[in-house]
């Protein structure tokens, strides 16, 4: 039997290893990962998500910091995405590797969890909050983990975007940026 990609293998400990490595990464805005340039990102490399899982990505990410206020900046218009991207491009990957399968889970989740028989990305927004809200309360302790680290990548990409800060009252860093 030939060994399973290590992309594929989904551990409780490979979850609780993201889930634990991304709260503590909630600081990592300040380093700079939301600052660097679309070029900057583009040459750190091939991307860690392929387009499947990104879509994925950017779909849960639009669900989980929907703030209902009409001039918060949309998913799509910051790089919180490809913050996220380039962070976990960045990880050990014995802690990030389990986080494709993760999305896909959450793509096809509600077909195997939920008994809808659509996809997370073909829902509404109403469908899309349930399907999540599952995921964060169900009985599978290894589902609610990697809600949990796929939550806060979520939170980490999107508010370490300059345009969010007005949103949460934070006027920036206290020391200016290097260079």
């Amino acid at each position: 039997m030939a060994p399973s990609h290590p992309r594929l293998r989904a551990t409780r400990r490979g979850f609780l290893q993201l889930a634990g490595t991304s709260a503590a990464l909630s600081g990592l805005g300040q380093l700079g990962f939301a600052s660097l340039a679309p070029a900057a990102r583009a040459a750190a490399g091939p991307s860690f998500f392929d387009p499947v899982e990104t879509e994925i990505l950017t779909q849960v990410m639009e669900r989980i910091v929907d703030t209902g206020v009409p001039e918060a900046p949309r998913v799509r218009d910051t790089g919180a995405v490809a913050c996220v991207d380039l962070l976990c491009r960045s990880l050990d990957p014995a802690h990030s590797a389990p986080l494709p399968l993760a999305l896909r889970l959450f793509e096809w989740g509600p077909i195997f969890f939920d008994l809808r028989f659509t996809r997370f990305t073909r829902m509404g927004d109403a469908e899309k909050d349930a399907s999540l809200y599952a995921w964060m309360n169900s009985r599978l302790e290894l589902r609610r983990l990697a809600f949990r680290g796929v939550r806060n990548l979520c939170l980490l990409g999107y508010y370490s975007q300059e345009e969010t800060w007005p949103l949460i009252g934070y006027r920036g860093p206290l020391l200016p940026r290097r260079r």
